[in-house]
This record gives C-alpha cells, structure tokens and sequence, in this order.
C-alpha cells in the first residue's frame, strides 16, 4: 500500500490549512495509507546537527532521527501550506531544511492557497524541493474568493480538483514505479 503524507505547514491558531487539508484528503484514493503530519504540533526545534544534511550524514538528535523516520518511510508528499508575505511558512522551511536524502526523488505535490491563486508560494516552495531533489508532480493554487473563503470553505473551481486528482494519481503512480524497482 502507497504511503502518502499530507503536510500541513501552518502552525498558526486560526489557520485554513484543515480546510484545505481536508480537501486533499477527501481527493485521496482509498488504497492509500495517509500519514497526517501537522508542523503545528511537531516537535522541531531550529535545526541542531553537527552535520549539514546535505552531506549524507544521519541525524544525531531524537527529534532529527524521528524526522527523518518519518519522511523517509513516505512514498509520496503533498504539502499543504499558506501564501505568508508572498512565501511558505517558517515551520515548513525549517523542516524541509532538517532532511536532504528523504526529500530525494519523493514524489510530491504542493497546494497552495492565498491571494492570487497562492502563485508566489508555489514558485518559492517547488524551486525549494526540487533544490532539495524531490520530484515534484503537481502545483496547485487555490485562490481566495475564487476557491475558498477566508474563513476556509472551499469552493474549489472544478478545474483545480481536477489538478488535485491528477497531481494525486501521478504522485502514487511513481511511487509505486519506484516500489517495483
């Protein structure tokens, strides 16, 4: 069975991202195992290694092996997160900066959601993972008026379910093209 984390980066208290989240979810196919990880209740202070994860090395702290466990035993990502100031969240940076191999040719789909249709958090977060070497399927937008409000219903315009179904069904074919290798 397909493991597919859903990542929702935003820690703030008042944050869409259920909303969202809750989209993606109701989008996933039913073989597929999802991991919920919420940056809002995980344990992750400002990375701490004496390593560079870049250069191959294991983490040595508890929370640095349990983040990598986690990320490492994922097939495939989709990563949810809010347009802040143009740009993803803190909590998310600091957590894609905690791992470099995990990140490495994992299938992973980003959606968005802000003004605009979120167009500058996708660009900033997919140039960040495919630098970090994820495999990067699908960029979805949702746009503030257009397919959510600002207290998070979602009216999703059909073409962006669309994407969603599409960005979902290549992210679980890769991972189980990479399963057969």
């Amino acid at each position: 069975m397909t493991k597919l984390g859903i990542l929702v980066s935003s820690a703030r208290p008042n944050r869409v991202s259920d909303s969202v989240t809750q989209w993606v979810r109701e989008s996933v196919p039913t073989d597929v195992e999802i991991d919920l990880i919420d940056l809002a209740a995980e344990v992750l202070p400002a990375f701490d290694e004496p390593h560079a994860p870049k250069s191959g090395a294991r983490p040595t702290t508890a929370h640095g092996q349990a983040w990598a466990e986690r990320i490492g035993a994922l097939d495939a990502i989709v990563i949810v997160t809010p347009q802040y100031n143009g740009s993803y969240t803190g909590a998310l940076k600091n957590a894609v900066d905690w791992l470099y191999t995990e990140w490495a040719e994992l299938p992973t789909v980003i959606v968005g959601y802000g003004w605009m249709d979120a167009a500058e958090v996708l660009g900033h977060l997919g140039a960040l993972m495919r630098r970090v070497g994820a495999d990067v399927v699908a960029e979805i937008g949702l746009g503030f008026g257009e397919d959510l409000s600002v207290e998070g219903e979602i009216t999703a315009r059909e073409e962006k379910a669309a994407a969603l179904t599409a960005g979902l069904e290549a992210a679980t074919a890769k991972a189980l093209q990479a399963a057969a290798v």
